[in-house]
C-alpha cells in the first residue's frame, strides 16, 4: 500500500511539473503590500501551492493534537471508571447482611 502511495504521488508531482512547464506566460502579481513585474505564471502556481500546503498541515498539525488530547482525556477518564468499578466490585457484599443480623439480637 505505501509503494502504491508513493507511486501516485510522484505521478502526480511529476503532471504538475509538466503542466508547469508549459506555462512559460509572465504576468504582474499586485498583493496588498507589494507588486511583482513579470513573474511567471509556474511560479505564481508553485507559490500558491506552497501556501496552501503549509495551511493544510498546519490545519492538520492542529486537529491531530487536538485529537491526541481528547483520547488522553478519554483514557484518563476510563481508568478513573475503571479504578471505581474495581473498588466497587471488592466491596464486601455480606457487609450489609452481617449489620442487619446483629441488630436483631
Amino acid at each position: 500500500m505505501k509503494l502504491i502511495k508513493i507511486f501516485s504521488v510522484l505521478f502526480i508531482l511529476l503532471l504538475a511539473l509538466f503542466f508547469l512547464l508549459k506555462n512559460t506566460a509572465l504576468v504582474s502579481v499586485d498583493l496588498i503590500f507589494q507588486q511583482y513585474e513579470n513573474v511567471s505564471v509556474a511560479v505564481v502556481m508553485l507559490v500558491a501551492l506552497g501556501v496552501g500546503v503549509v495551511i493544510g498541515y498546519a490545519s492538520a498539525v492542529g486537529l491531530f493534537l487536538s485529537a491526541k488530547a481528547d483520547i488522553r482525556a478519554l483514557n484518563t477518564k476510563n481508568r478513573r471508571v475503571t479504578d471505581e468499578l474495581n473498588d466497587l466490585r471488592n466491596v464486601a457484599i455480606d457487609e450489609g447482611i452481617y449489620m442487619v443480623e446483629d441488630e436483631d439480637k
